[in-house]
């Protein structure tokens, strides 16, 4: 398992809400942010940290991978 931080962009907010998910890796991560992405209408995108290492992001229309 590990930690993974979700900074969830929201175009109603100026700061990103933070979010700790634990996952059994990369992937598992991957698929619970694009879910979390499609939860609002106003979640612009989702960065994704593994400690202080950027994983990827995500939008709605766009993906860009960090590996």
């Amino acid at each position: 398992m590990a930690t993974f931080t979700f900074y969830i962009r929201d175009e109603r907010y100026t700061v990103p809400t933070l979010a700790i998910v634990v996952a059994q890796n990369a992937v598992r991560a991957r698929a619970l942010a694009a879910k979390r992405l499609l939860e609002s209408p106003h979640h612009t995108a989702i960065d994704v940290y593994e400690g202080e290492a950027l994983r990827f992001s995500l939008s709605p229309g766009a993906e860009r991978a960090i590996h």
